[in-house]
């Protein structure tokens, strides 16, 4: 089989492509939610790219590789497999944020006593 064929079928492999999938689908429902609420600005796609892709997809899957090549990449497989799972969460977080987000928001004035009581 071909080298890469071989990556993607391993746990690793995996690893990366379901971080890819994820971070598709925080995009799509992301881009869904600011439509949505009229809130959509093209800036934004690039802040992904760099945040998403080129910050946290792309030097996971490096360390998943890099892992999954070398001899006794054990403990660096992983390590990448632990940081694929933690960014699995978070865009799952987001994405969950992105369909239902939060009805309740605070305001300051609610903090604020009206009538404060003077400390003698």
């Amino acid at each position: 089989m071909d080298i890469l064929t071989d990556f993607f079928a391993s746990a690793a492999g995996l690893a990366a492509k379901g971080m890819l999938v994820a971070a598709f689908l925080d995009l799509a429902f992301g881009v869904y939610a600011a439509v949505k609420d009229n809130t959509f600005a093209w800036d934004s796609l690039a802040s992904f790219v760099r945040k998403h892709l080129l910050g946290r997809v792309f030097p996971i899957s490096t360390l998943l590789a890099v892992g999954y090549f070398i001899d006794g990449g054990e403990i660096m497989t992983a390590a990448g497999v632990a940081a694929a799972t933690a960014y699995a969460a978070e865009t799952l977080a987001s994405i969950y944020g992105s369909l239902k987000p939060p009805t309740d928001v605070e305001t300051v004035d609610e903090w604020v006593d009206p009538n404060p009581v003077p400390i003698d």
